[in-house]
């Protein structure tokens, strides 16, 4: 997922490993970058992807607005 223009975001692959933005882990209980996001659903004018912690490497899921 790379940002390519202010609240305009596109999911092509990246040419690197995580996306230009942090979710929080609830394993973590951080901010974390998210490895090998993908989009999982698109509802409601919501963006939701998915992706794993770069510190666990747990589930970490993402909601942009």
């Amino acid at each position: 997922m790379q940002q390519i223009a202010p609240h305009t975001w596109t999911f092509e692959a990246p040419a690197i490993p995580f996306a230009p933005m942090k979710a929080h882990c609830r394993f973590c209980r951080a901010q974390v970058a998210l490895l090998r996001p993908e989009a999982i659903s698109i509802q409601t004018g919501n963006y939701i992807v998915k992706g794993e912690c770069e510190r666990c490497g747990g589930e970490v899921l993402l909601i942009v607005s």
